[in-house]
């Protein structure tokens, strides 16, 4: 080969290098194929849910777990993830969980409404009056209540995998105006009704990184006390509630 021919090569080589144009390299077939899922997360009666957690379980190669939590419309969205098959499962602390198969289309929005089951029914008709008691009588005779129902006030605080009538709130060091429940804690089952929901405080600076709610309240249902409740089975009570009423509270 001529030295003519060789300085040749090495300038098409160095081009290559620097230029990509200069090499006809076709990159479209790196750009992420995307589109977008819209969920409407409801309750048997049509109600939306909030704090359903969606988190997928399977999802496209290359694609990032798809994770987000339902507010108070119910709906979660996830823009921009790739197109393709995924596998879903959505819990909530009070209903059983749902796996949900579904694709995602290329440049399109697909929008799926699914509806979860209580895991304990609040419909039944009770045909005796409540028995009203205090977290001071609960201190001082749980089990005398236990299967009893009742009516109790107290503080509603719900957020990231927690629903708990509290005895009282108080001050979080997380941030400040920040509140958290305390003293006893009794596992609340059914929810509150869409009316009293829309009235809670919501709080949204929070170390879970979720938004939670509170306000003041009277709970009637049925108690239950001695197992262990809830998240992780972190709770001695638990009250599975039929009826609710609103307090007003000044933080």
């Amino acid at each position: 080969m001529s030295i003519k021919k060789r300085l040749l090569l090495l300038l098409v080589s160095v081009l290559c290098v620097f230029t990509i144009s200069a090499c006809s390299i076709d990159d479209s077939t790196t750009a992420k194929v995307t589109g977008n899922l819209q969920l409407y997360i409801k309750n048997n009666a049509g109600s939306p849910l909030w704090g359903a957690k969606v988190v997928s379980e399977e999802q496209p190669e290359g694609q990032l777990k798809v994770t987000g939590m339902t507010g108070d419309s119910g709906i979660v969205i996830f823009n921009d993830i790739a197109a393709g098959d995924y596998k879903f499962y959505i819990s909530r602390f009070d209903y059983f969980l749902v796996e949900v198969l579904l694709t995602v289309l290329e440049g399109q929005q697909k929008e799926i409404s699914i509806s979860m089951t209580a895991e304990q029914s609040t419909t039944s008709t009770i045909t005796t009056s409540p028995a009203r008691i205090s977290f001071a009588d609960l201190a001082a005779n749980p089990e005398s209540y236990t299967g009893k129902y009742v009516t109790i006030e107290g503080y509603w605080f719900d957020g990231f995998e927690i629903a708990v009538l509290a005895e009282r709130l108080e001050a979080s060091d997380f941030a400040e105006g920040n509140m958290r429940p305390a003293g006893i804690l009794i596992w609340a089952t059914g929810g509150l009704s869409e009316e009293i929901s829309s009235k809670l405080y919501l709080q949204g600076n929070n170390a879970t990184g979720y938004p939670a709610h509170y306000g003041k309240v009277e709970l009637t249902g049925t108690l239950e006390y001695g197992g262990e409740y809830g998240h992780m089975n972190s709770y001695s009570y638990r009250l599975n509630i039929y009826e609710s009423r609103w307090i007003d509270l000044t933080p």
